[in-house]
């Protein structure tokens, strides 16, 4: 066996240790997601949300598949499931490169998405509404107040005629129990988040695309190399196949 076959295996053996860690980190994300959903189903159209946590479940189990095929092909040297390992490689990098290049072409629609279902939820906030529970929660965890700012509760259909001119008490700074009149001060962050919902959620989204591409540069790297390594040991159990019947026919020679 050749330096070059013995690190191939190897290497496969260890993406397929990878693939498995990768696809179980999966898991957890989209299972957060799915989680996370029911605190914001009535708000932002959240159902979208729902489509990439059900992309990254369905690439998790690929990737988890990848892992056992990786290994066992990486043991075996059996050309089949090289072929096949390629094969899943080959369509998991199309996929991620796909998915890339459709967020970055429809960033603008979620963005607009986002914002005219944190409108909607502020005009149909009141004390019965499910998007009173969102919006508080969406509020409260965030550290943020309306959807630009917190004058966006002056013109909230509902709640604006019966609030006297106050924002909600989840608009409230974290561990201060305000009064009423110092609800009405939308510009003191001594009492009030003055950053909107909307803001807060893009720079969360953009504090993490950071990780989400360095993640996604790694996987693919990790891929490439991945499709090296197969390739080399599908050839090279040609090789070793033409070896075993040259020296076949050699023996028959008089």
């Amino acid at each position: 066996m050749t330096g070059c076959t013995m690190t191939s295996k190897v290497g496969l053996l260890v993406i397929g240790l990878i693939f498995w860690a990768v696809a179980a980190g999966l898991f957890f994300v989209g299972g957060w997601v799915f989680n996370t959903y029911k605190h914001f189903d009535e708000i932002a159209e959240a159902n979208f949300t729902l489509i990439p946590a059900s992309i990254i479940i369905a690439v998790g189990v690929l990737m988890f598949i990848v892992g056992i095929v990786g290994c066992i092909a990486g043991f075996k040297e059996n050309k089949c499931l090289l072929a096949v390992l390629f094969s899943l490689l080959l369509v998991i990098l199309t996929a991620l490169i796909t998915s890339g290049a459709l967020g970055y072409a429809f960033r603008v629609d979620v963005a607009n998405a986002v914002e005219n279902g944190l409108d909607k939820a502020i005009d149909a906030y009141h004390p019965n509404s499910t998007q009173k529970d969102q919006m508080d929660y969406l509020q409260r965890n965030l550290k943020c107040c309306g959807v630009r700012n917190a004058s966006d509760w002056l013109h909230a259909k509902n709640w604006a005629p019966t609030a006297n001119n106050a924002v909600p008490r989840s608009c409230c700074v974290s561990g201060i129990n305000c009064t009423e009149e110092e609800r009405k001060k939308y510009n003191d962050p001594k009492f009030i988040y003055v950053k909107g919902c909307f803001e807060k959620l893009e720079h969360e989204f953009m504090d993490n695309l950071a990780y989400i591409a360095g993640t996604a540069i790694g996987l693919t790297v990790i891929m490439i190399l991945g499709m090296i390594c197969s390739c080399i040991l599908f050839c090279r159990s040609k090789e070793v196949r033409y070896e075993a019947l040259g020296g076949q026919y050699s023996g028959l020679r008089v």
